[in-house]
């Protein structure tokens, strides 16, 4: 679309009718997050302006939770102990841990670096709990000589319950839970599971038996939990190619070939080490026609062997929207403009993306390519037209180039090439002076066009229909 008038009228028009949009208000995070798309989607969390760098960043929030009950590699009988005594018991011990790990953060990305990759874990963002417990059974050998008479008798303990014993932990710390990771240790003091009368037990097989077997626990455990990465990888399941974050500050990256938005799966990755020790003391004592055999109060401590699980979390997809500019001119060629008129053009500016678009617009010859606006802020599906307007102020060739740079990932600089050619005024009457023609007027303007002549009156014609054309800019919604 083109368009002539004289002197600064139609840049003015153009300024006057389209209101300059400046770059980073102070609540830009808070509208941009308004922009974001309304219809929902197979995400989990949409990513928003960063509230440092709204235009050249977004972060996802992230949240994970996973809990597992795990037995522990200790299924322990002790055999029967003390060995050669009289009276023997024989224990048995199964360990599992119910654990729960929780972790916040998020994902940012960040251009024009398209796309910079973080992760950084929430502040206080994780939570470690462990509640260990054990599956304890007993059973008895008494094997005894009483007045000529032996006395032998094997048999399970049937009251010693399978109890839910267990040691309570959790504790707070800041995500992701790096190396050396979090550690919880616990100790119990000793506690009194079981306490059975074997009178009620065997008395009617050894008539006048008396006695009790009772069995004390207690219980060290030391469970750690830490991660190894935070895996980032693209709707294919292939690792970005930027690689997975694998500490604290870590960063990485991901081809961006264009489009509105990316999505990515994210999830931590980590594992969880158990080990300690479970203190048995049982005291197992009979009596019978006067006689008391015992076995002595004795700490059989059972060693957890170290037990390490992995710990992967379920992925969590984090939706990115991004800006997206297209320009409908790479190159504009204004023609052959008289010195002291204007030759205006207009590029259409497309936002395709889904986030706001930040551009200015510069040129490296003001003097002659003037520019309708230095800053526009384009919504996302928005198109803008943007005028360009060559007024040369001498005869001979110009050419320039106008930079649109903006906050587009993948093009953050775009260039429009413009040329035109300044063509010199017609030819004034000699010396200037007035001529008259029928007793009239027929003096020049300054642009070289009569008063009153049908010249005159195209050039004012021509002014009034820019005016116009640029009051009528508007940004339109693209077609859906």
């Amino acid at each position: 679309m083109r368009s002539l008038l004289s002197g600064g009228a139609a840049l003015a028009a153009l300024r006057s009718a389209r209101p300059r949009r400046r770059r980073a208000l102070p609540c830009v995070a808070a509208a941009l997050a308004l922009l974001a798309p309304a219809a929902a989607s197979a995400y989990d969390s949409l990513a928003v302006p960063c509230a440092d760098d709204p235009l050249q960043c977004a972060r996802g929030p992230l949240t994970f939770q996973r809990r597992d009950a795990i037995p522990l590699d200790l299924d322990f009988d002790t055999g029967w102990v003390p060995p050669g005594s009289p009276l023997q018991v024989s224990l048995g011990a199964a360990v599992y841990a119910d654990t729960q790990i929780s972790l916040s953060g998020a994902l940012e990305a960040s251009w024009p670096e398209a796309l910079a990759l973080k992760a950084p874990g929430a502040p206080d963002g994780g939570a470690f709990s462990c509640d260990v417990g054990l599956d304890v059974s007993a059973q008895g050998r008494i094997s005894i000589s009483v007045l000529g008479q032996d006395v032998d008798w094997t048999g399970d303990i049937p009251y010693v319950p399978q109890i839910d014993f267990q040691v309570h932990a959790r504790e707070h710390f800041d995500a992701w839970g790096w190396e050396p990771g979090i550690t919880l240790e616990r100790s119990t003091a000793l506690q009194r599971v079981a306490s059975v009368s074997l009178g009620d037990l065997i008395g009617g097989s050894i008539p006048g038996i008396d006695g009790r077997f009772e069995l004390d626990i207690a219980m060290d455990v030391a469970a750690r939990y830490t991660t190894h990465r935070v895996a980032i990888e693209t709707l294919d399941q292939a690792t970005v190619s930027g690689g997975d974050v694998t500490s604290e500050g870590g960063a990485s990256s991901v081809k961006y070939l264009g489009g509105p938005s990316v999505e990515l799966n994210v999830r931590p990755e980590g594992s969880v080490r158990y080990d300690g020790t479970l203190h048995l003391v049982p005291a197992f004592g009979v009596s019978l026609l006067g006689r008391s055999w015992s076995i002595p109060l004795a700490d059989i401590p059972l060693a957890f062997p170290l037990t390490e699980h992995e710990w992967i979390f379920e992925s969590e997809r984090v939706h990115v929207p991004l800006p997206d500019l297209a320009l409908d001119k790479q190159e504009i060629n204004f023609g052959a403009v008289e010195v002291g008129q204007a030759n205006v053009e207009l590029v259409r500016l497309s936002n395709a993306g889904e986030a706001l678009l930040d551009v200015v617009v510069t040129t490296d010859d003001p003097e002659s390519f003037e520019l309708a606006d230095a800053a526009l802020g384009i919504d996302p599906e928005t198109e803008v037209d943007f005028a360009i307007r060559f007024a040369p102020k001498a005869s001979g060739a110009f050419a320039a180039t106008v930079l649109v740079e903006s906050n587009d990932p993948d093009r953050p600089v775009q260039m429009i090439a413009v040329r035109g050619i300044g063509v010199g005024e017609p030819e004034a009457p000699a010396g200037g002076e007035l001529a008259e023609e029928d007793g009239g007027c027929a003096c020049r303007a300054a642009g070289g066009a009569p008063r009153g002549s049908a010249g005159g009156r195209a050039w004012a014609a021509a002014g009034l229909s820019l005016a116009a054309l640029a009051g009528g800019l508007r940004r339109r919604r693209r077609a859906a």
